[in-house]
């Protein structure tokens, strides 16, 4: 990393901990990107300092050490790691391989390389899967793991997995090492949970022999991204900007040290009297309010923008967006700005989406493996699917342009809520084989209980098909497995983000973010229930202000502070007009909600240019961005009193 781009130095190592090089320095620089560990679990062999797990990688904690064990900075190592995907959805693990995980990966780290080319540290390992590697903690040394002078490396041949009875690479979720070099039968050893094993196949503790109790690390031999910490959590961030301490990044039962950018947090006081973080902290409460309503849309418009150029490379929406999906960094001192304004936003987590191909159509679905837990980030009902078997009549089967609808009803024991959003797959015995069809189901007045209906979408089928369809109407198929996934796409991103911006702007310590968006809400709707679709959302929203009291004490802009104040004390020092637009921003940000909402459902987004959704309230916010700013530098309050003499004079006059 060259010499301007880095930290000043974080100092030692703290107590208990080594850093141990997984990449060797180079002529470029003597720095070398190393893993921690943590050794007081067993001094031997030590443990990795983990900071999260995402649906396909490990990351750990690691550093860029020079040859005197000085750290100059502190770094995450994104480990690739199929195991995350064991929870995906039975019916659809087809849908994932080796090769596409790998392909995902690539695309990731190289559309990141492309927004933020400061945001990566290049091994090789992002591009070539690199050997399991072992720890020497107390050598301080990583050699790769190896026998008789032959290293193991992932097995990426086919033919050589097949030949061995077990499954190929390019067509599982399953890993297997080999020493593609050795003489005679190969060997084969199983990393990733659940992979079939036989004759073949040797246990890694008993392939490694007297390495055994050496640390592993990437034993399944997956793709590599090194990005600088990020040590600050979104909303440790904006309660920072708010005006609470931080108390440091916690490592273990120590604060790990970090460099001067981030040292002296956890003091507001010298904070806003510094001048080092803040442009109007001398100005005391007026000022850090003000300042704070700017760097918050700020901070919210950067997360925009960060899914937004992912998103554009990977053509995936993420689904599973929330309060841990970025981190802030600020940079060091030397910038000319306040140390506040240099804040860069990250993005922690890869997206959980993947593409469901499904044949005969252009639309494009999205699921979302892995749990089926709520969270208030997502929409209602992201996680949730459903599978079994059941009865299916045949209604009608139209054809129109080449293109296959059917109409049905499922007859199922247990009664469950469908919703329109959800996509439906079921799978009908014909006289021709086997056909799958897409749809979506809706509720119908008079519906018997345990029935469902469904209409699918257009397919492209044969027409040997279509015949046979049409030719079982009205018959009844038995025992027909189903399954029902919510139909996604970015839109469901876009609400995350919404709940995000009312998690940075509207939560303070008398408001918490399921109060602040249980009223965001409910502002939406009631904006959008207004009939005259002339008046200006802003004018409306100035009106459910004005009108409700209520909205005002849980949404004014007295939560952009941790300080003891009033809406009309906020409203005092922050322009109204400001904060009814920022309100009405925000309440376009929840598909479905009403008119005015960005985008009229979750799955409303255009083939091809999904990124495209945050066009419009990244606009929005960069406007309002404009506005801010003059506050930093145009003293408002002198202004309007100015403005109230002249009115005042004005009307003697007349």
């Amino acid at each position: 990393m060259p010499e301007a781009e880095r930290s000043s130095p974080c100092g030692a190592l703290p107590p208990g901990f080594s850093a141990v090089p997984i990449h060797p320095a180079t002529a470029h620089t003597p720095l070398r990107i190393c893993v921690l560990v943590n050794q007081r679990p067993t001094a031997t062999t030590g443990s990795h300092v983990r900071l999260r797990e995402t649906c396909d990688a490990t990351v750990l904690l690691g550093c860029l050490l020079d040859a005197k064990g000085t750290v100059h900075d502190w770094l995450e190592l994104w480990l690739q790691n199929v195991d995350g995907l064991s929870a995906s959805l039975p019916g659809l693990r087809s849908s994932f391989s080796n090769r596409t995980l790998d392909e995902r990966w690539r695309i990731q780290t190289s559309g990141m390389a492309q927004a933020q080319p400061r945001a990566l540290l290049g091994t090789g390992w992002e591009e070539v899967h690199p050997g399991p590697a072992l720890l020497d903690v107390p050598a301080g040394q990583m050699k790769f793991a190896g026998a008789g002078g032959i290293e193991w490396s992932l097995c990426e041949s086919d033919e050589a997995l097949r030949t061995a009875g077990l499954p190929a690479y390019s067509d599982s979720l399953d890993r297997y090492l080999w020493q593609r070099e050795a003489a005679g039968d190969k060997v084969f050893v199983p990393v990733t949970a659940g992979a079939p094993s036989n004759e073949k196949c040797r246990e890694f503790s008993a392939a490694l022999g007297k390495d055994a109790d050496l640390l592993a690390f990437n034993l399944q031999g997956g793709l590599l991204r090194v990005v600088p910490l990020a040590p600050l959590e979104l909303a440790e961030f904006a309660d920072l900007l708010a005006g609470k301490p931080w108390k440091g990044f916690p490592l273990a039962d120590k604060t790990l040290v970090l460099d001067e950018a981030h040292a002296s947090l956890d003091d507001w006081q010298k904070i806003q009297q510094s001048g080092a973080h803040l442009f109007l902290g001398f100005k005391g409460r007026p000022g850090c309010l003000v300042e704070a309503f700017h760097l918050k849309v700020q901070l919210v418009a950067e997360m925009i923008r960060r899914v937004r150029d992912a998103i554009y490379h990977t053509q995936l929406p993420f689904l599973n967006l929330d309060g841990g999906s970025f981190r802030v960094r600020l940079n060091p001192v030397g910038q000319k700005l306040p140390l506040f304004w240099t804040a860069s936003v990250a993005l922690t987590k890869t997206g959980e989406a993947f593409a469901l191909p499904v044949s005969g159509t252009e639309s494009q679905y999205f699921i979302k493996p892995g749990t089926n837990a709520e969270s208030i980030f997502l929409p209602q009902g992201l996680g949730r699917f459903v599978e079994g078997s059941g009865n299916v009549r045949l209604r009608r089967v139209t054809e129109e342009r080449g293109r296959v609808i059917v109409e049905g009803t499922l007859v199922i024991e247990d009664r469950t809520t469908f919703s329109p959003h959800d996509l439906f797959w079921l799978r009908l015995p014909i006289a021709q084989g086997r056909v799958d069809l897409y749809g979506h189901c809706y509720s119908a007045d008079g519906m018997a209980r345990g029935e469902v209906r469904f209409r699918t979408i257009e397919q492209v089928l044969p027409a040997a098909t279509v015949l046979a369809l049409k030719a079982a109407e009205g018959v009844a198929f038995a025992k027909t497995p189903f399954q029902v996934v919510p139909l996604l796409s970015t839109p469901c991103d876009l609400y995350s983000l919404g709940v995000l911006a009312a998690r940075v702007l509207l939560v303070n310590h008398e408001n918490t973010l399921p109060i602040a968006l249980d009223s965001l809400l409910s502002l939406a709707r009631e904006v959008g229930s207004e009939t005259d679709p002339a008046k200006p959302l802003i004018e409306r929203v100035r009106a459910v202000l004005k009108r409700d009291e209520r909205y005002r004490k849980e949404l004014g802009p007295q939560r952009l502070s941790h300080d003891e104040q009033t809406a009309g004390q906020a409203t005092a020092l922050l322009p109204a007009e400001l904060w009814e637009e920022v309100l009405a921003i925000l309440v376009r940000f929840f598909p479905g909600t009403g008119p005015d909402s960005f985008r009229r459902d979750f799955g409303d987004a255009p083939v091809g240019a999904l990124e495209t959704v945050f066009n419009e309230p990244l606009a929005a916010l960069d406007a309002l961005l404009l506005r801010s700013r003059s506050l930093i530098v145009i003293d408002w309050t002198t202004n309007r009193e100015i403005r109230a003499t002249i009115d005042e004079i004005a009307a003697k006059l007349v």
